[in-house]
């Protein structure tokens, strides 16, 4: 399969994150597929690794029937295509439809020029009748080795067998060299390639510009728990594989803090000198993969359970509270400026980062007594509007479980905040960007590209 066919059947930035989940019981599988399509992943890959593979297939059926739109995948552990085609074939008529096969030995043999058991594969998928996606194992982990100057061979006689030429690392959760990958990547041309095995939350962007899948299963579990998905590992790695375009930025910056958070380096400069404020956040948000990971780091420290509502004060509150409450599946409340909202309100006034006073306004009721809220703006400089919201959470009866911010300047009151509510930035506390921040200006604004922000065509 051509691979940018195969990226915008995803439509997905980077490589699709498909979590592989070593299945123990049907109740097991869906609470790992729920976390997986919670965190983002454009689908899943079950595996039978205890048991056998006849006793996998009513379990693909309850998670047909409980998931008909999920993009669905499954490899057969010890078998090869000869067996499971006519299993997936004899599902697909029955209304089960497995989206793709995965085999970790495909057959490929790099030595020869004649592919026999490769080809009686090819065959049996051909009788079978099943349409999905074959990812093939090539020079696969546990299979007979094959000799690095003979992996870029291995992967283009692959491209005539199969959809996703997939290879791995040497063994379960060791990762496979660079210089493998690279010459898996020239051997398929414009074919996908995916990975599978020893990808991480730590090293995902080294694989992400290669790969057009990545199929992760140690990586995400939890440490010691072979059949549990972590969200936040799955979500960090989701991270940065949407930021492998960005790599270069990950690299580049002498002070050493510009690291996973590359898309500060958006943030526009004031050209209007005692007018705004003097920066621009907003120019990160226009970019679809920059705002993705914004959104991505923000939401890290906090889990669902934490809180029941996110707020966000008028106006820029908005856009990055509403876009976290869909994230998390919450409802969003607003806090407004003065004379918005035609129902009774509570009342708080505050000034804001140009001295002015003013007046935040919230619907009365708005909660129960003890709901938890999630407070989010996009800047905290002088505190006065996060105070203001703070009191009128307060003043219902509510409890703030936390504030998410671009960045919290340290230079106002920020460690007091932090002391007393858990507290997500953007701008880490302590680096050397959080230092140029409160000074007023950003080294990076001398030499500010007015460009970087635009949107890629291709993202739309």
């Amino acid at each position: 399969m051509n691979r940018h066919d195969f990226k915008k059947a995803f439509k997905c930035l980077g490589p699709a994150i498909l979590p592989v989940i070593h299945v123990a019981t049907a109740e097991q599988a869906l609470r790992n597929i729920r976390i997986a399509c919670g965190e983002g992943a454009q689908g899943v890959f079950l595996i039978n690794h205890d048991f056998a593979e006849t006793e996998m297939v009513p379990i693909l059926r309850d998670v047909r029937e409980k998931f008909p739109a999920l993009w669905l995948g499954v490899n057969f552990l010890g078998v090869t295509g000869k067996d499971a085609f006519p299993v997936l074939g004899g599902l697909q008529r029955e209304g089960v439809v497995v989206d793709a096969y995965w085999a970790d030995n495909a057959r490929i043999d790099e030595r020869r020029d004649d592919q026999v058991e490769a080809d009686e594969i090819a065959g049996t998928r051909a009788d079978s009748g099943w349409t999905g996606l074959y990812f093939g194992g090539t020079a696969f982990k546990k299979q007979r080795p094959v000799e690095a100057e003979q992996h870029g061979r291995a992967a283009e006689i692959a491209t005539a067998y199969m959809d996703v030429v997939t290879t791995s690392g040497p063994a379960t959760g060791e990762e496979a060299e660079l210089a493998k990958i690279a010459a898996f990547r020239s051997g398929c041309g414009d074919q996908a390639l995916a990975i599978a095995s020893g990808v991480t939350p730590d090293n995902v962007m080294e694989y992400a510009p290669h790969v057009d899948a990545i199929l992760i299963a140690t990586g995400i579990d939890f440490p010691g728990d072979f059949y549990n998905i972590d969200g936040d590992r799955l979500r960090r790695v989701i991270a940065g594989a949407r930021a492998d375009g960005d790599a270069e930025l990950l690299t580049t910056d002498p002070n050493g803090d510009r690291g996973d958070r590359w898309y500060l380096y958006r943030i526009a400069p004031n050209v209007r000198p005692g007018v705004i404020t003097w920066n621009d956040p907003s120019t990160m948000y226009i970019n679809a993969r920059s705002f993705n990971a914004i959104l991505d780091d923000l939401v890290a420290p906090f889990d669902r359970g934490e809180f029941d509502v996110v707020a966000g004060p008028d106006a820029m509150g908005f856009v990055l509270g509403a876009a976290i409450a869909a994230r998390f599946g919450k409802g969003f409340l607003t806090i407004r400026k003065a004379g918005k909202m035609p129902v009774d309100v509570d009342v708080a006034e505050f000034s804001n980062y140009t001295g002015r006073s003013g007046s935040m306004e919230l619907r009365k009721p708005a909660f129960h007594p003890g709901t938890r809220v999630l407070l989010v703006d996009q800047w905290i400089e002088t505190g006065g509007t996060m105070a203001a919201a703070i009191d009128l959470v307060e003043r219902q009866g509510g409890i703030v479980a936390g504030i998410a911010t671009v960045c919290l300047q340290e230079t106002h009151g920020a460690q007091a905040l932090r002391e007393k509510y858990k507290c997500s930035t953007l701008v880490l506390p302590g680096t050397t960007l959080q230092d140029q921040i409160d000074s007023g200006r950003p080294d990076f604004f001398d030499d500010f590209d007015w460009e970087c922000y635009l949107p890629d065509r291709s993202e739309t």
